[in-house]
This record gives structure tokens, sequence and C-alpha cells, in this order.
């Protein structure tokens, strides 16, 4: 006997067809057109891989909302391109960025660093010169040049606005047939060659003739040739000086005859070199593991102190002998209601070295001023200050709802017995509520594995580890470490921050399945 409740493999209405269902077809016909557009502009700006990656999604959405066969899966579309869009193409994008040496210094492929040095042009000596002279036309500019040997005039054949920050060409005409409009235009400030020469760098001037100029001083074009010339072989021959430049796909870079590197590099795989270069190089390993042993030790002293402090908190205020409970509750709260980033710059603030009131009671009362900033370990212990006040409010929180569900007849039956409060609370409290609570704690030590903003707004990963290269914190945790490498160093090296992330999504991966056997999740379908 069928199922009533199960999902039709294809709806009533859908078989019967009717001017809804070609609708339907009409609508998801033109939304896979305009994804298809979306591939052909992708692919045609050297992104490949993005352009496979819409070109499956758009081929999986129209077979399954055009062909009845896949209309089951219709209802879970929606979550499974979400899914391979947000977490496992990331996910994958960013291992394969580690097998690269992508970086500021190679951020475009080989062919588009080629493309950059064949576009590259030079003035000959013996080429002719041409006097720039700019015209006002409105809020746009009209060129206009004067060969110094032979006094002919060539005026652009339209005005430019000048605030173009790509290459243009633009046509040159003899003056003649534009005398009349030059006589209606205003010439230029003398200094307007100067205020635009970003702009004029990136003009290209063509003559009647085919001839193309381009600048050569702040108010002169000349006759410009290719620098290099593409050899058989893959080389780039300088027309002018006679040297040749040949790609380097170990390094990612062209080279000349010395083996000087040019800029720019270009991406090329490396392999396994990152991760060897993380575990062999001493100048990375070492600062790496340190950076791991205290990111453990933050995420643990973290997740430890803050369950002791939020437990016993909520185990006092639950005494039915104190009163004003409810107004101790909202206070305890409080500092999880603050946003952090404001708790944060409030506690830099306090622990300023030498404006800050916490140094300034230690001086009055001990006569100590310690270097919160300075001192590796009394940055560390500050960090793990604030990171205690920030997280005991939602330990204090999640204590409260556990011991509020403790039946009160436990106690009653105990104090019969003669046992006193400690003894109630590690025979009954701490048993009832630690294995509930066990699952919130992995996943609190989880966020805290990758608490980058506290690191960032508190101390930024400093002080700098010494002999570390690139450069590491002392106080950095691994996201941070991550974040340094690609965005602070002087070469932001973005293959080795995927590959400390890559290391980091091995070790969150771990947690979460030690959350889900704690959590005793069963993943699959169960068989009878």
């Amino acid at each position: 006997m069928a199922n009533p409740n199960a999902i039709p493999m294809v709806p009533q209405s859908a078989a019967q067809g009717g001017w809804k269902l070609w609708l339907q077809r009409g609508i998801v016909s033109a939304i896979s057109l305009f994804f298809m557009y979306i591939v052909l502009v992708m692919y045609s700006q050297g992104e490949p891989l993005f352009a496979v990656v819409t070109l499956l999604f758009t081929t999986a959405f129209a077979y399954i909302f055009l062909f009845d066969r896949a209309y089951v899966w219709r209802y879970v579309f929606s979550g499974l391109a979400g899914m391979m869009l947000f977490i496992i193409f990331p996910i994958l994008y960013t291992l394969g960025i580690g097998f690269t040496n992508y970086s500021n210094l190679h951020l475009i492929s080989f062919e588009q660093a080629q493309s950059y040095f064949l576009n590259q042009t030079y003035a000959a000596e013996d080429g002719a010169n041409y006097d720039l002279v700019l015209y006002e036309d409105g809020a746009e500019y009209r060129i206009t040049v004067e060969n110094e040997d032979t006094g002919d005039t060539y005026v652009a054949t339209q005005s430019v606005p000048m605030t173009h920050t790509e290459q243009i060409t633009l046509a040159l005409e003899a003056s003649g047939p534009l005398d009349s409009t030059l006589a209606n235009l205003q010439p230029a400030p003398r200094n307007a060659a100067i205020l635009l020469r970003s702009e004029l760098d990136r003009v290209m001037l063509v003559l009647p003739d085919g001839t193309e100029l381009m600048k050569s001083r702040l108010t002169q074009f000349s006759t410009t040739y290719p620098l290099y010339e593409l050899a058989d072989n893959g080389n780039l021959i300088n027309q002018q000086a006679g040297s040749v430049i040949s790609p380097n796909f170990e390094a990612g870079y062209f080279e000349d005859e010395n083996g000087q590197r040019l800029n720019p590099g270009f991406t090329v795989n490396v392999g396994f070199d990152n991760i060897k270069r993380v575990l062999t190089d001493k100048g990375m390993f070492d600062p790496f593991v340190q950076i791991f042993t205290w990111t453990m030790l933050f995420s643990a002293f973290t997740v430890v102190a803050t369950f002791i402090i939020g437990v016993t908190l909520a185990s006092l205020v639950q005494w039915e002998p104190i009163r004003g409970r409810a107004l101790y509750q909202l206070l305890l709260i409080l500092p999880y209601a603050l946003p952090s980033f404001i708790s944060i710059m409030i506690f830099k603030a306090l622990f300023n070295q030498n404006f800050g009131e916490i140094n300034f009671i230690l001086k009055s009362l001990f006569g100590i001023a310690p270097n919160w900033n300075s001192n590796p370990n009394t940055t560390r212990a500050m960090i793990l200050f604030v990171n205690t006040w920030l997280g005991y409010p939602y330990m204090f929180i999640l204590c409260l709802g556990m011991l509020q569900s403790i039946p009160k007849d436990l106690y009653e039956a105990s104090g019969l017995e003669g046992s006193g409060m400690f003894n109630n609370f590690f025979r009954i409290t701490l048993p009832l509520i630690l294995k509930p609570l066990l699952p919130l704690l992995i996943a609190s030590f989880a966020f805290n594995f990758n608490n980058f903003v506290l690191i960032e707004l508190l101390t930024k990963g400093g002080p700098i580890i010494i002999g570390s290269n690139p450069q590491a914190g002392e106080t950095d945790l691994l996201v941070n470490y991550a974040y340094r490498l690609a965005f602070r160093g002087d070469t932001q090296d973005f293959a080795l921050a995927s590959t400390i992330s890559t290391f980091i999504f091995m070790i969150v991966a771990v947690i979460a399945f030690l959350y889900l056997r704690v959590a005793k999740v069963e993943v699959g379908v169960k068989k009878h």
C-alpha cells in the first residue's frame, strides 16, 4: 500500500501539462540561458575554473527542472547547490591555492604575464617626435600633436574626459578638416599635461598611416615599436637591447640571461612545496608549532575557565536563601549582551601600560606596572583574562538552564543522608550537567580555536616572534597567522595562508567528528 504522505515522484499538474508547465519551462530556460552567458563571460575573462563550476550548476539546474524523471531532486536542489557553492567549493578552492605560488608577486597567469611584456613598447631614437597640445572641450580634452621636423599637425577625432584608468587608443587626422573645431576650443592651461600625466601615459595615438605614438616625455609623443617579440621556443626577444628573457615555470617568473627575475610573476603549481616549507623551514616550522600550541592552550583554558566560573555562579544564584537572584542573573549576563568588539576595545584601553587604569591600580598597590603588549607571557595572560570575561556569561546561561532541570528530590534525599553542599555538587550536579554540556563545550573549543576578532582587536598577534620568517606573532592563533601571511607581510603569500588554512580545516574537522561522536549523531541510514 502506498504511503499517502510520501513525496510524489511527479505531481499530477506536471503530468497533465498545460500552460503552467510551459511557463515553468520558459522561466527555467531563460535562467539557464542567462547563466550560460555568465559562463562565456567568465571563460573569456580567463576564469575557466569558475566557468566550469557555473556550467555544472546550470546543467544540473536545467536537467532537474525540465525533466520529470528528476523531479524528486527539486526538493533538495537548493540545499545541495548552496552547500556546493558556499561550503564545498570554497574548501576545494582554498586547498587548490595551497598547491600554487599564488601571492601579490604572482597574481596573474602565465598568458597574462606574457601578454604584459608583449604589450610593452619603446620609442626609437631615430623616430619622429610630436609635441603635445591640449584643448579644453567642456569637461573633456581634445589632443593635438605637431611633428617637430615637418610641422604637420594632427588632431584626435574625438575628445575624451581624461578619467580613464585603462589603455585607450585615439585616431588622429590632419588638422585641416578640424581647424574649425579647434577654433571653438580653448587651449588647456600649461600645467594640464602635468595634472593629467598618468592618464596621458595610458593613451595611444594612431596617425592616419597607422603609425602608433606613445608618450615619451611630459609634453611629447614619439613613434613606438613593440619592445618584445615572441620567439618560436616561447622566449621573448628584447628588440631594443637584443637581450632574451625566458619563462621559469618553477619560480613563476620571466628571467634574463643572468637569472634576474622580472616582474610581474605568474602563478604556477608547486606541488607540496608549501607544505614542506611549513614543516621543514625552521623560520616557519618553529613559529607554526608555537602558534599551534598556544592556540590549543588558549582554546582549552577558555573552555575550562568559563565552565568553572559559569557553573559556580549558576549554582550560587540558584541558592534559595539569596535575595534578588533575578537581579544578580541579569548583571552576570550583561557582558554577553554588550557587543564583544566594544568590550575588547575597552579592555585594550584598561590594559594600556602608560594610561590604563589597571596599571594605575597595580602601581598604587604593589608598585608594579606590567608591560601588557611587549612581554609575551603578560600579553597571553591579558588575552586569557579578557576572553574568560567575554565567555563566562554563555556558560552561565547554559549551566543555569541545566541546573533548573535537575529534580530537587535528589538534593532532598542526599540531605537526608547527611551530604553537604560540596558532596552534592560533585556527586549530583556535576555528573548530571556535564554529559549534556559536553557537545557544547566541544563547540566552544572550536569557536575559540578560530577566535580571530579577539586577537586582531586586542594585540594584532604581537609581539613578533624573533627569528620567524615570514613574521609571526607570539599571540597569533592559527587563523590570525593565516591572515598575517595573506594580508600583512611585504609579500602577501596567499598560497602559504591557504596551506595554514588547510591545517586549520583538518583540525576543526577532527573537532567536528568528536562533536558528532559525543552528541551521538548518527549519519546515514540504519539497516534493518
